[in-house]
């Protein structure tokens, strides 16, 4: 009794439940947010927007620059009078890489089919949180800022789209009700950041420095990048090889993603418990992280083969059901991105492997991206799932691998802080 006691009285799974408010909350509006949509305006025009927030999402991958993958991990190790600065440089470096982006998402958009305008909304709605403060209130512990500035304008915003969808069928007038709601959480959330008093005064940022630091980003951004190139290629593969079946990887897709917010709560929580104890318990927490990645990896993966099936009849309105053998296939690669992903950004960010943590992402899209044109051609749904899968697999055994090894290495060195920001 005294154990369970201990276990639920625990600083991380204390930190866990205050995460998972908003991915509570977050979630339940989006699964609702399905059926309706197809409803109103059918399977193929929400198949259309899949791929457009795919553009989008990945585009805020590039615009948030590494930042939302060793962000949390980097500011939690950070003297406190540290943290705001580093957050008004990154911001300083984020903005401009925006102004980029949005034109070029907005093209590929165009030419896979939407129409121009929704195009261009669509993009800034889905890659402005690039800019955002998300991960700052992850590494700082802030909870309820993550909450009020990140999940309650998601959820409003995707409220008011179906509310508008409804008075207006297009997937213009559901996306410019998402874009306003994203940027008044955005903005709101920088403002918050930014004004917080932590004893120092911000000062303008030195371009010499910012260059410096976003050269350490370059390992995150790599991540990142080509872990999710890894799951936007297919979508554009499926969409001109096999338009049909769109609906139906659609929903894999969503339920993939749906999944990964459950596990959000929990790699959140890591983030910022494994480093902030000090070198010498960074090396043991770490080493936990790898537990706790392969627990919530077989417990994720085994629901998400057995439930995906029956879950896509009601979800898709019986549009877009998942084949059981597809559901079988994705659970096992499911299973695997929760170990990598908490290994990776939790344990093998806070051992300064950052490095080896983008190493393992371009390995397996290496590996990966060449096999996905003739999965789709020759092997249909099926093939493409496998190879995403795989593709988890192997990223997974890499970072666990090389956790254990630089883990035991550091049992051998003298503790010495971790480097963190020079700013």
């Amino acid at each position: 009794m005294k154990r369970v006691t201990a276990v639920l009285r625990h600083d991380l799974l204390r930190r866990s439940a205050y995460f998972s408010i908003s991915v509570v909350a977050s979630t339940v509006v989006g699964i609702v947010s399905i059926p309706l949509l197809i409803q109103t305006v059918g399977a193929d025009q929400w198949a259309r927007l899949f791929v457009l927030q795919m553009i989008g999402q990945f585009a805020s991958i590039i615009v948030a620059f590494g930042w939302g993958a060793t962000g949390p991990s980097t500011v939690s190790a950070l003297p406190k009078d540290r943290r705001r600065q580093f957050l008004l440089d990154s911001l300083v470096a984020r903005v401009p890489l925006l102004i980029i982006v949005l034109p070029l998402a907005t093209g590929i958009g165009t030419a896979l089919g939407a129409d121009p305008f929704a195009a261009l909304v669509a993009t800034f709605a889905y890659s402005v949180p690039g800019i955002g403060a998300a991960w700052y209130f992850i590494g700082t512990n802030r909870p309820l800022a993550l909450l009020l500035f990140d999940a309650v304008p998601a959820i409003l915003g995707q409220v008011a789209a179906l509310v508008a969808v409804v008075f207006a069928p297009t997937l213009l007038s559901y996306l410019c009700a998402v874009a306003i709601a994203t940027s008044v959480g955005v903005g709101g959330g920088l403002a918050f950041a930014l004004t917080r008093d932590d004893g120092a005064r911000l000062r303008r940022t030195r371009w010499t420095e910012l260059a410096v630091t976003m050269r350490t980003q370059l390992a995150g951004l790599a991540t990142v990048l080509f872990g999710n190139l890894s799951t936007m290629l297919p979508v554009i593969l499926v969409d001109v090889f096999m338009k049909p079946v769109l609906p139906v990887f659609a929903a894999v897709d969503k339920l993939y993603r749906y999944g990964i917010l459950v596990l959000a709560p929990i790699l959140q929580a890591i983030q910022g418990w494994v480093p902030e104890a000090g070198p010498e318990q960074t090396r043991i927490r770490a080493r936990g992280s790898l537990l706790v990645g392969l627990g919530v990896g077989a417990l994720g993966g085994g629901c998400f083969a057995l439930l995906a099936t029956p879950v896509s009849i009601p979800l898709t309105v019986g549009e877009a059901v998942i084949p059981f053998e597809v559901a079988l296939i994705a659970g096992i690669g499911f299973g695997a991105e929760c170990v990598s992903q908490i290994v990776g950004l939790a344990g093998l960010v806070a051992l300064r492997k950052e490095r080896e943590l983008a190493r393992s992402s371009m390995i397996a899209a290496i590996i990966g991206l060449p096999l996905m044109i003739p999965a789709v051609v020759y092997g249909g749904l099926l093939g493409i799932v496998s190879v995403i899968s795989a593709s988890a697999i192997l990223v997974a055994v890499y970072r666990a691998t090389v956790l254990l090894r630089a883990a035991k290495a550091a049992e051998h060195a003298s503790p010495s802080a971790p480097t963190g920001y020079a700013g």
